[in-house]
């Protein structure tokens, strides 16, 4: 076992020996154990294709860590367990295609798909997503050239010699089989995955029925949590797919797929909090686009921050400033330049925080940050704000402090310069090349920032896709139309893009709040970096 580096808070545990069932039993069983007995601070242990991620709020020291390895490895693997997929094979299926790419008949693919045992090798993409090894070898395909954006809950799918089951409906690039009704996740469960790595499937064919399985519906709030009696703030408008309530991030969840989450900006975030009183276990909202209104339905403290202009009944607010926004005002969120569609990212916070009128959805294990993760429905609402949506304190309101000792907040350079590290695989050409290049923000969203070259010498060419490995935060993934992807925090889990570099997290809340056309530069930082991450 090595360890590498991925910055100064991550780690990957890799072994030098070939992806197998057995290595992946090896790696699932090391990560379980390793849960129990890693040094404080470490909060996230994800197992990929032939490693193990480890990610921490500390400097991880490395003795200390092969320490804490070689505890877990003498620890003897779970017995696997074994479960049965009936499968409507046929049904959403890409079945012309699939002929044509393999050459075989539609009764000989489905034979040698449902013929062997699969072995869990582990989950990521989406939550609860298995990664099975055991693939008949005549069935390998690479992926789809374009991702479709409307792969169905429980569909069943192959690709570059893995089958899987996507168990939400979204956007994915695998060839399908047909759609199951087993169900993989549950976020109303402490432990929301019904498989784990080591774990044998077998796929058995079935009639295609009118129903169909698979999809996890809308999240309601987890039994422990208290139902809140007294609407907040109501919605009155909203830009789709934009506005979520973030906060903390969920710690210690990537083993199941589900998303870091929590505010891009966690500096404004905690800002904002300690302004309005609000604890930092509870959200603000977020928008990442700034167009919204909201209604009071009762008197409450509030401050927004970020890259937009705010308004209550008309009346220009000042970021940073707590106000008194009583019942019945509305509160108006634009983008900060007339004509603008995008800019930073602001947020709203207010006394007490902010928390769905019947509490956070899922399980109160999962849901404890109330930070929202939409693909696993996790977390305030489960998914992105509409109109029409009350929101409630998350607890009781407390005194904030004098506006006067704000930090400055809202300053957003039209160009930025982030300290990277070297990545994993010690790529150096394409980490020298990162750095001898000039780039502009071409998009962005929760998941990352989107870089497109703009001056500077020629990239080499982008190293290939590799097999699923966990994704530290501000990794900086190389896909092949050579467009660097910054990661943050709602990002896949595990992904198959070369990392060439992993942004320092302390310049991961300003690159959030770049717009787009932001110029970006990379540089390598001194070894001076923080003890901890807040």
């Amino acid at each position: 076992m090595r360890l590498v580096h991925a910055g100064p808070y991550a780690r990957y545990l890799t072994f030098d020996e070939p992806p197998s069932a057995e290595l992946s039993r090896r790696l699932g069983a090391l990560a379980h154990a390793l849960r129990s007995v890693l040094p404080a601070g470490v909060y996230d242990v994800v197992p990929g294709h032939a490693d193990v991620l480890v990610e921490g709020r500390y400097l991880l020291d490395d003795e200390r860590l092969a320490h804490a390895v070689a505890g877990a490895e003498a620890v003897a693997p779970p017995e696997p367990r074994r479960f049965e997929v009936s499968v409507a094979y046929g049904d959403r299926a890409d079945v012309s295609e699939l002929c044509d790419r393999l050459a075989l008949s539609w009764d000989e693919i489905v034979a040698r798909h449902a013929a062997p045992t699969y072995s869990v090798a582990y989950l990521g993409f989406t939550p609860g997503f298995p990664y099975l090894h055991g693939a008949d070898s005549r069935l390998t395909t690479p992926r789809r050239a374009r991702p479709r954006p409307d792969v169905p809950a429980g569909a069943v799918a192959i690709a570059q010699g893995q089958a899987g089951i996507y168990p939400t409906a979204g956007p994915g690039g695998w060839w399908l089989l047909g759609t199951t009704p087993f169900r993989l996740f549950d976020p109303e469960l402490a432990e929301p995955t019904t498989l784990r790595a080591g774990d044998e499937v077998r796929f058995v064919p079935a009639p295609i029925r009118p129903q169909r399985g698979g999809a996890a519906p809308e999240s309601r709030g987890h039994p422990g949590a208290p139902v809140q009696l007294e609407p907040l703030l109501t919605v009155l408008e909203v830009w789709p797919s934009s506005a979520s309530l973030q906060g903390a991030p969920r710690r210690g969840v990537g083993h199941f797929g589900l998303a870091e989450a929590g505010a891009l900006d966690q500096r404004l975030f905690r800002a904002l909090a300690a302004a309005v009183g609000a604890p930092l276990t509870a959200p603000a909202l977020e928008l990442t686009v700034p167009h919204a209104a909201l209604r009071a339905e009762a008197d409450v403290v509030a401050a927004y921050g970020g890259a937009a202009r705010a308004a209550l009944d008309g009346a220009p607010l000042e970021p940073g400033r707590p106000f008194a926004w009583r019942r019945g005002a509305t509160l108006e969120l634009r983008p900060p330049d007339a004509g603008a569609a995008l800019a930073g990212v602001p947020l709203l916070a207010v006394s007490g925080g902010l928390a769905p009128l019947g509490g956070p959805v899922g399980h109160e294990a999962l849901a404890v940050s109330g930070s929202t993760d939409t693909r696993g429905h996790v977390g305030g609402f489960g998914r992105w704000l509409r109109p029409g949506d009350v929101l409630a304190n998350a607890a009781p309101p407390r005194p904030g402090r004098v506006a006067g000792s704000l930090p400055p907040l809202g300053h957003y350079p039209a160009r930025l310069s982030l300290r990277l590290h070297p990545g994993p695989l010690h790529l150096g050409a394409a980490f020298a090349a990162l750095q001898a290049r000039t780039f502009a923000v071409a998009e962005r969203s929760r998941m990352g920032v989107r870089l497109e070259p703009i001056a500077g010498a020629a990239d080499p060419a982008p190293p290939p896709s590799l097999p699923s490995t966990g994704t530290p935060g501000g990794a900086v993934q190389l896909p092949p139309d050579g467009r660097p992807l910054v990661l943050l925090a709602d990002r896949g889990r595990t992904g198959g893009y070369a990392v060439a570099g992993v942004v320092d997290r302390r310049d991961l809340a300003a690159l959030a709040q770049a717009r787009p056309g932001t110029l970006v530069t990379f540089t390598v930082p001194d070894r001076t970096v923080p003890s901890a991450l807040t």
